[in-house]
């Protein structure tokens, strides 16, 4: 599935360079390189994002968002989670036609799903969105432009590294401290960093020891 998900951003990336006035040959390249750099969350660029099409820019937002697999060192909610996403939203789909006493047991390829993993991911997306929207707003608030906000708040929380030149010393410190905290969440993937900072953990382990 990374390897489709790679080829798809890249020929769409492509494309959409190439009809931006590149050469086909130069539309390729830099279109591998980007698709690539972004599905995998690897930060790599060959050529300036901030003078990059809104489409282009949006389709590396979806990329970078998506991520890479799951357990890997990439970042993003992980293609697992998405498939997983998108089987529930069938499922769903599927149970409208069917009578209300059928019982379908959600899978994944051969595995059976249980209702932790399905939780869990669906958790896991949710927070994300909510950590990019409010992120994103911050940003909006201060005067810069929405897609290209979206974009550094997008490739911070997915620890990317890819930016469109908002990121750099002039930024104002407190958005620099949106864009550290996004990074910190993003890596540790947001729960870890909530069982960490929520008093239970240190407070009520301590008392009933």
């Amino acid at each position: 599935l990374l390897l489709l998900a790679c080829i798809i951003f890249t020929l769409l990336l492509s494309l959409l360079f190439y009809r931006g006035g590149m050469a086909w040959d130069k539309a390729l390249f830099h279109g591998i390189i980007q698709g690539i750099s972004a599905q995998t969350t690897s930060g790599f660029s060959s050529l300036p994002i901030a003078t990059l099409d809104n489409g282009s820019k949006l389709l590396i937002i979806l990329a970078m968002f998506i991520g890479g697999g799951l357990g890997s060192t990439a970042g993003g909610v992980k293609l697992f989670r998405l498939l997983l996403l998108l089987r529930i939203l069938q499922l769903l789909l599927q149970r409208i036609a069917m009578p209300n006493h059928a019982v379908v047991a959600p899978k994944l390829g051969q595995r059976t799903l249980d209702d932790e993993d399905i939780h869990g991911a669906l958790l896991l997306i949710l927070l994300f969105v909510t950590v990019n929207i409010l992120s994103w707003l911050l940003f909006v608030i201060h005067g810069y432009a929405p897609l290209d906000a979206l974009f550094e708040v997008v490739s911070a929380t997915g620890t990317v590294g890819l930016s469109t030149g908002i990121s750099g010393p002039e930024l104002e410190p407190q958005l620099r401290l949106v864009l550290c905290v996004d990074m910190l969440l993003g890596r540790l993937e947001i729960v870890a960093l909530l069982v960490l900072l929520y008093p239970y953990t240190w407070i009520g382990r301590r008392t009933e020891s």
